[in-house]
């Protein structure tokens, strides 16, 4: 599953490379295919042997050869070709959240950056400032966005990993001597990132077990290798790590290698309150050593007198005091979701049409689904105007008229610098959900984000309050903004907050969800879906609500059509 996340990349950058040389068209047409392999389920070079490239969200002839030269030979001449062109180094510079391939040319052309170390340089020079279309915030944002990237620790994107970890599950369980294999780590713990990952296995061949894992396809290189313990890199720097583990072990094994630390920590103290000891091998009575139990996980809690705690709540984040106290939350479950907020078209800046977003959502058996393409002044997102605006409603009518689902009429609409909306409240009221996001002037001091976003709350009806943070994961952090203060705002002007399931994004965070929850606010689930494969996507904003406690009375999505309708009235 390597190679889609890798193709994805080469023709997102090719999109960028042809946007630098003023072509037009075509860079959609590669970010639109880009999109739709970075969201499959599948594995591309299962599709390029069955002839079915073609049947990728977006990718046409053209593309579809050029992906079948990169699966035969390992690159694509087209691109080779352009980077020469260009001599950009667009990987490096596109990982500066503040710029996009516009500026990325004028860097270029006006002072000849070509890099992220020529850029900052210039930066610190205040070069950059001078420049037409950038000035001193942009400058300083520019700066910000290196000693970001500079700082971040190499984490990888959970929906990104979540290939792999299935691969490596299918390729294991081919094998009859491999009895049992678990992820355990913080990708069992649902992250929204993972540093690495750990597996363990229950195996009378360890030996063999070995030989395979360090034999895997993509592994750049053995980091270890002994006879129940080993591991590796793969190409893309990701650390995996295997142990085979005894079978009458395996729960204590689990709960031990699930973590978090802190967690253990306190399982153990409980342990050892009650004359036991808890290691990764067993709960041992001290006084005799016995093993009272380690099969499972389940086991070990009861034997503590704690119910099941579910992996996802294992951060220390209250919940042992919690399930001391019968208190563990009835956690929301993707099958309590009944549809979701938030899907862009090719109204704005989706890849598919508001019949075939419809389309996608019976598949996937939703009952309802909103239509939220933008408006405002991003203009590289294509936002609807008033006029526009009037014929996207007639079409979502037209639609609506033709499928089974409920679908909801509305906007993205900008928080603009001074709090207002681009819309009266009047012309507002007339749709079924309205969404506010910060999209602009991103980096604003504190106490002015939060006066414009809570000003907006109280002013206008909006339903929605799209990722709060504004961040984008190995991007860009979020917004310097007062959320305690975000959150009573909302709470007392009936407004959900979003967990936005984009995996790039999954905003609120867990820890954050759990902080709006204790101010009595309510969460509603969007999947920001630009693309038919996007919407499946609510799976990652159903594992976070998870980790931030969510139950279905928290959740806009798991309510019935009239309560969910009625709340949305402003």
């Amino acid at each position: 599953m390597m190679k889609n996340l890798e193709i994805a990349k080469i023709l997102y950058n090719i999109a960028d490379i042809l946007e630098l040389q003023n072509i037009e068209f075509k860079p959609r047409a590669y970010r639109i295919a880009a999109r739709g392999i970075e969201s499959l389920s599948e594995d591309i070079e299962e599709l390029y042997k069955n002839n079915r490239l073609e049947s990728i969200s977006g990718v046409g002839k053209s593309i579809a050869e050029k992906i079948a030269e990169y699966i035969e030979t390992g690159k694509i001449k087209y691109y080779q070709k352009l980077k020469k062109i260009i001599k950009i180094d667009l990987e490096e510079l596109n990982k500066i959240p503040s710029l996009g391939p516009k500026k990325i040319k004028i860097l270029y052309d006006v002072l000849k950056i070509k890099n992220v170390k020529e850029l900052e340089k210039a930066v610190k020079k205040n070069k950059i400032q001078t420049l037409h279309g950038f000035g001193e915030e942009t400058e300083k944002e520019i700066l910000h966005g290196i000693e970001y990237i500079k700082k971040r620790p190499q984490r990888f994107i959970y929906a990104h990993v979540t290939p792999i970890v299935n691969e490596i599950i299918t390729y294991f369980k081919k094998f009859d001597f491999v009895k049992k294999i678990e992820v355990a780590g913080s990708f069992r713990r649902g992250k929204e990132t993972v540093g690495d990952l750990d597996f363990l296995v229950v195996s009378n061949k360890p030996e063999k077990v070995m030989q395979i894992f360090t034999n895997l396809p993509d592994v750049k290189r053995v980091l270890a290798q002994g006879t129940t313990k080993s591991s590796i890199r793969l190409n893309n720097e990701l650390q995996i790590d295997l142990r085979v583990v005894n079978e009458k072990q395996f729960g204590s094994a689990l709960l031990y290698f699930i973590g978090n630390k802190q967690h253990n920590i306190e399982i153990r103290k409980i342990a050892l309150s009650k004359g036991y000891t808890l290691s990764e091998y067993g709960l041992f009575r001290k006084k005799d050593k016995k093993n009272l139990a380690s099969k499972t996980e389940k086991q070990i809690y009861k034997r503590l007198g704690l119910p099941y705690i579910t992996p996802e709540l294992r951060e220390n984040m209250g919940e042992i005091k919690a399930a001391q106290e019968k208190k563990i939350p009835q956690l929301i479950t993707s099958k309590d979701i009944k549809g979701v907020f938030h899907n862009h078209t090719t109204w704005s800046d989706g890849s598919n049409s508001i019949e075939e977003m419809v389309k996608a959502a019976e598949e996937l058996k939703l009952k309802f689904i909103s239509f939220n393409d933008h408006f405002g002044l991003v203009k590289i997102a294509n936002p609807l105007n008033e006029k526009r605006l009037t014929n996207y409603l007639k079409k979502i009518n037209q639609v609506r008229k033709k499928t089974r689902l409920d679908v909801l009429s509305g906007v993205e609409i900008d928080i603009l610098k001074d709090g207002t909306l681009p819309l009266s409240r009047k012309k507002l009221k007339q749709l079924d959900v309205v969404i506010a996001a910060v999209h602009l002037s991103i980096n604003m001091p504190e106490k002015e984000m939060t006066k414009r976003v809570c000003f907006a709350l109280e002013n206008y009806p909006i339903n929605i309050l799209a990722h709060p943070t504004d961040r984008l994961i190995n991007r860009r952090p979020g917004l310097k903004i007062n959320l305690d203060k975000v959150f009573q705002t909302a709470k007392d002007n009936q407004v959900f907050l979003e967990i936005n399931s984009s995996p790039i994004r999954i905003d609120l965070s867990a820890e954050k969800v759990k902080s709006a929850l204790s101010y009595g606010c309510k969460i509603a689930l969007s999947t920001d879906a630009h693309d038919i494969d996007h919407i499946k996507n609510y799976k990652y904003g159903v594992l976070n609500a998870r980790r931030g406690w969510i139950e279905k009375k928290n959740i806009l999505n798991s309510w019935n059509m009239n309560k969910i309708k009625k709340a949305l009235e402003k």
